[in-house]
């Protein structure tokens, strides 16, 4: 698990070149693009916010790009359940408590309480301090959020070998559906 907050934060500060304290989503797509090697489009770009802006404000404060970045860093983006254990992942430990699962089934918009989610954390936490490790995480999200695979093949992002295909990963949560592209994450 990579965490380098410093890095982080330089970044952050030489992309917020008027001090304003945070980053617009334009910005944060040119410096990905060109900067940063991130191949992400703009329509993940803006459901990844969804899911490290807490204050709802539509840019990136400095301690919501750090989350973004260690959610880029870290997350496999074939994979639904890796981003949102990264993204669920608030204090970067590699492990989640039950106020960040309380958290992050709020912006799936899970309809669970905080007693579901606390007695849920109580029984499957296997770590020392009663919190989900990477597996038990993926384990309570496959219950929670039953997935779907399709076989329409979607394009990965270009690289230098080329192009590959992939099948599309399909979440129904409630009403909402995310939809998972290889380094794209998009609500449909």
């Amino acid at each position: 698990m990579n965490v380098n907050l410093y890095k982080y934060e330089q970044v952050f500060q030489n992309l917020d070149r008027e001090n304003l304290g945070y980053v617009t989503l334009k910005q944060l797509y040119f410096a990905l693009n060109t900067q940063l090697k991130i191949s992400m489009d703009m329509k993940t770009l803006e459901v990844m916010m969804t899911l490290v802006d807490d204050n709802n404000d539509g840019v990136m404060q400095e301690d919501e790009f750090c989350h973004f970045i260690y959610i880029c860093e870290n997350a496999d983006f074939n994979d639904t359940k890796s981003i949102l254990f990264f993204a669920a992942d608030d204090d970067y430990s590699g492990s989640i408590d039950k106020f960040e699962l309380l958290k992050i089934t709020k912006k799936l918009k899970l309809n669970l309480n905080q007693n579901q989610v606390f007695k849920t954390v109580q029984e499957v936490g296997d770590n020392d301090d009663g919190s989900l490790s990477y597996n038990s995480f993926i384990k309570v999200m496959n219950e929670m959020i039953p997935q779907k695979q399709t076989d329409e093949p979607q394009m990965k992002p270009q690289t230098e070998q080329g192009v590959s295909k992939q099948k599309k990963t399909l979440v129904k949560c409630q009403n909402q559906k995310i939809l998972l592209k290889n380094a794209t994450i998009s609500f449909i």
